[in-house]
């Protein structure tokens, strides 16, 4: 079974920062610049916190994994720029 978290981070380094965000590119939707909806089992999960691990360094860097419910999701709200869900094609009900 899926569930949803939305993923952010605050990496220090360029490189690392890069390396990371194309790692989230293959497990979720960008939202904002540093901000990721990702639908997951526990295994996809599991391997994109290795994979991140990989390219961070924990003194320096943070990454937040918040899962959230369909509900949260239909009831986020957006001040500014269009959502990015909705450009991805990611349908919030």
């Amino acid at each position: 079974m899926k569930r949803n978290y939305l993923v952010g981070y605050d990496i220090s380094d360029p490189k690392r920062l890069q390396k990371v965000a194309k790692v989230m590119k293959e497990y979720g939707s960008r939202v904002q610049y540093s901000f990721f909806h990702c639908s997951l089992s526990t295994a996809q999960k599991k391997r994109m916190m290795d994979r991140i691990r990989t390219f961070i360094r924990e003194d320096e860097d943070q990454v937040l994994i918040l899962p959230v419910t369909e509900t949260q999701l239909k009831e986020m709200e957006f001040i500014g720029l269009k959502s990015r869900l909705d450009m991805e094609g990611v349908l919030i009900f």
